[in-house]
């Protein structure tokens, strides 16, 4: 694509010269000048009390102007932060990232820092010395620029300014909005003439408060060569450019919550795709990626779809086991049995192996790519019809399925199809997955099938059918001195089960002693031998729960649900303008049977309860009753979605707050005098 760019260019230039007129771009005044720092600036807001540092002003402009043998993209960001607390020193430490290919390379220049403290009354600038600017090597396509502000204490401003010029019409620059610290404004600005169109991609769930575009005039110069001899001629190329402003008043920080994927997910921030080129008097030219070029790419790799078409070292294991396992799930669990026996997971999230997937099989260990590679080919001979699928994880970021970029997937699972129809995805990372069941970290939206036709290529859902269940039946008793004994019966299955097994068994029992309130020793529980991890994984206890708190002379107040069921809210923020994405769908079973002792009665037990949540996404059902000398009392709480949009989270926040709340009340007891304790 490079290289193509690069000859078009060239071969279209001449017709470029001849069209269009001379004129200037309009301009817009800029939000910031770098250097003009005034004792106003460091006065900051109630709004950013809490705040490490805030962004006062975050200022970028990229545009297509004239270069050597055609265009090139010119990127200038000035920014100035106010430092508050130490914690907000790392933000005195910048990194620029720029793209080489063969000879060419993105080359940042008038780079300027400036940092200002106010020393009595009086600003002082200590300015940036080159000792504080490092290049450095990323990978074989990428470079940093990277740079720390001086002087830098609590109280400070920081100023940076560069321009970053890019041969590479493509890697138009995308642009970050907000960030984990306040913003107070952020603007973007581009300049396109009429030859490039870009597609546009926003992120995030914040307002613009400006969002315009406008064709204006555009005038550039440009450098262009007729032939290999003759010297260079310089030419004024003029035609309409759209002008395009995005800006960004007071954001607020963006910091982890509980149930996301990753916060670059949701910050506010816009992307770019070079989508089309049009020279004057040529026809169009879609030079925009897409998903079956990408497909048809990945089948050539060496690292990943070539290796699909060599034999396994597993290949004569997997020969024999459609006659020894005719049912096709039964011969696909024992697949994923031996794939995950002979190569372990090395924790490394990659597209592409390291090697071959013979020499994983030797070295009997792999990234994500070697270990379900492997498993594609060996489901494969042993008579399956297996795919290998594409995804991004959730701590990497969601893919976005209108901007086909290879670089936003980094992991590889197995997709089975089956005669009846039926879809199953399998990962044979982790040994306690069975099949149909991928990792937590999988469950990100959708992924992309990788099919020996690209054309066939399509996406998969990734929302998984287990679902995140826990289970408990305790039947206990009253003892005279107010305690509660008796014996207990537990379940974890789907997402609940993984997260247990994962956990170990002393922790898992550890855990149950706490929410009891028990000592962390006590008798040996039981737990089942279950080999099968698409099973419940079960646990039988023995009961033992301290005397509850006591009123008036007589009355006795119990919780029994609070040692079992939820008891708080895991949904912190009083508000929140982005999903809740759990990734899977929850559900929460609890039954209590309770039996009081001769003397003691029922003053009050709490109502039974019924709440739903808007648009059948969950609900959740209490009760207390009473037959004789028995109280059974049940709670269950399930959440339907995978997913809940900011629009639903203050009434799922309600829910959880009242399920807590419920699971809080007291029974209220009366003990008979004389009642022996």
């Amino acid at each position: 694509m490079l290289n193509t760019l690069r000859i078009r260019q060239r071969m279209l230039l001449l017709a470029v010269v001849c069209c269009g007129f001379a004129s200037q771009a309009l301009a817009q005044a800029d939000p910031i000048k770098f250097g003009k720092v005034s004792v106003a600036d460091f006065t900051p807001l109630a709004a950013d009390s809490a705040a490490p540092a805030v962004v006062l002003c975050d200022f970028g402009v990229s545009k297509v102007v004239g270069g050597d043998d055609g265009f090139r993209l010119n990127f200038e960001r000035t920014t100035r932060i106010l430092i508050r607390r130490k914690a907000g020193y790392d933000w005195a430490t910048v990194e620029v990232p720029l793209y080489h290919h063969d000879e060419r390379t993105e080359r940042i220049k008038t780079l300027k820092g400036t940092t200002y403290n106010l020393e009595g009354g009086k600003l002082i600038a200590t300015k940036m010395g080159s000792e504080s600017i490092f290049q450095d090597k990323v990978d074989k396509e990428h470079n940093s620029c990277r740079f720390t502000l001086p002087n830098v204490k609590e109280g400070s401003i920081i100023e940076f300014t560069y321009t970053v010029s890019s041969d590479f019409l493509f890697n138009l620059q995308d642009w970050q909005f907000q960030h984990t610290i306040p913003v107070r404004w952020s603007e973007y600005r581009t300049l396109i003439p009429a030859y490039f169109r870009y597609k546009q991609i926003t992120r995030g769930y914040l307002p613009f408060a400006v969002q315009e575009e406008k064709v204006v005039p555009y005038s550039t110069q440009i450098s262009y060569s007729v032939n290999s001899v003759a010297p260079k001629q310089e030419t004024t190329i003029s035609n309409n450019a759209l002008s395009s402003r995005w800006v960004m008043q007071n954001v607020p920080a963006l910091n982890e919550e509980p149930f996301i994927t990753t916060t670059r997910d949701y910050f506010s921030s816009i992307e770019f795709e070079l989508a089309v080129i049009q020279y004057y008097n040529q026809p169009p030219q879609d030079v925009a990626n897409t998903w079956e070029k990408i497909t048809e790419d990945l089948l050539k790799q060496e690292h990943f779809g070539q290796d699909l078409h060599r034999a396994t070292p597993l290949a004569p294991a997997m020969a024999e086991l459609p006659a020894r396992y005719p049912e096709a799930l039964a011969r696909a669990a024992a697949v994923l049995a031996q794939v995950q026996q002979a190569v372990k997971y090395n924790g490394q999230e990659r597209i592409y192996t390291e090697g071959t997937l013979k020499q994983a099989v030797q070295k009997g260990q792999g990234n994500s790519a070697a270990v379900n590679l492997l498993l594609v080919q060996a489901l494969r001979e042993a008579g399956l019809n297996a795919t290998p699928l594409i995804l991004s994880t959730r701590s990497h970021g969601q893919v976005l399925l209108d901007m086909p970029v290879l670089n936003h997937f980094n992991y590889v699972v197995a997709h089975m199809r089956l005669s009846d129809g039926k879809e199953y995805l399998l990962d044979a990372t982790d040994p306690l997955l069975p099949v149909g069941m991928l990792p937590v970290r999988c469950l990100n939206g959708q992924g992309r099938l990788i099919t020996d036709i690209p054309a066939q290529s399509r996406w998969v859902s990734l929302s998984p059918v287990q679902r995140h269940s826990t289970y408990s039946n305790a039947s206990i008793t009253l003892a005279p001195d107010g305690a509660l004994h008796g014996k207990g019966h537990w379940e974890w299955s789907g997402y609940a089960g993984l997260e247990a097994r994962t956990a170990g068994t002393a922790d898992l029992v550890r855990t149950v002693r706490q929410q009891l309130g028990e000592e962390t020793s006590g008798p040996a529980p039981v737990l089942p031998a279950v080999a099968d991890v698409s099973k419940p994984l079960a646990l039988d206890m023995a009961i033992q729960i301290p005397r509850g708190e006591g009123g008036a002379a007589g009355t006795i107040y119990l919780t029994p649900m609070k040692h079992f069921g939820l008891t708080s809210n895991p949904l912190r923020a009083d508000s929140r303008y982005f999903p809740v994405d759990f990734g899977m769908g929850h559900d929460g079973v609890h039954l209590i049977t309770m039996t009081l002792p001769k003397g003691y009665t029922v003053v009050e037990l709490p109502k039974s309860q019924a709440l739903t949540l808007p648009n059948g996404g969950g609900q959740f059902h209490y009760s207390c009753q009473q037959q004789g000398n028995t109280i059974t009392i049940a709670s269950r709480l399930s959440l339907l979605k995978t997913q809940y949009p900011a629009a639903e989270y203050s009434a799922l926040r309600e829910l959880y707050d009242r399920v807590a709340a419920k699971h809080a009340e007291p029974l209220v007891l009366s003990k008979a005098p004389g009642t022996q304790p």
